[in-house]
């Protein structure tokens, strides 16, 4: 009989609120981990593709370098990002290696980005205003 003592013991933790709790730890576990991974996708512009970018932005020279935010790979957009940012030209997107899933191309304070809209999170940018014409 200690064998079916020990099946409706362990019935009654598969019941238990603990049991509960744990099953739900491990699913936000797993879900962290599938964010975590999203949040760290990895995108590199190519040489070329400053060119590309820069001729679509005619004011770039007028960009105040020496008093605007620095992005960097890996960094975060600021807060007010949907105020400030643009959408690469149609015609430029189709022209460079596709970003990562969910994520998407911007242009703001002289740097082309590719970002996650969802989590902000930068996965490369290029500083267009260093390129020369």
């Amino acid at each position: 009989m200690p064998t079916a003592a020990l099946v409706l013991g362990l019935a009654g933790f598969a019941l238990s609120p603990a049991a509960s709790a744990f099953t739900q730890e491990r699913h936000d576990e797993q879900r962290d981990q599938r964010d975590e991974h999203h949040d760290r996708a990895e995108y590199h512009f190519r040489q070329e593709d400053g060119a590309k970018l820069r001729q679509h932005y005619n004011r770039i020279d007028h960009v105040d370098v020496h008093h605007r935010p620095e992005y960097v790979t890996g960094g975060h957009l600021p807060s007010d990002w949907r105020k400030r940012i643009h959408p690469v030209p149609e015609a430029v997107v189709r022209e460079l290696p596709p970003p990562p899933r969910g994520y998407v191309f911007g242009y703001m304070d002289g740097y082309a980005v590719v970002y996650d809209p969802r989590t902000l999170m930068i996965a490369d940018v290029i500083d267009l205003t260093n390129l020369r014409r």
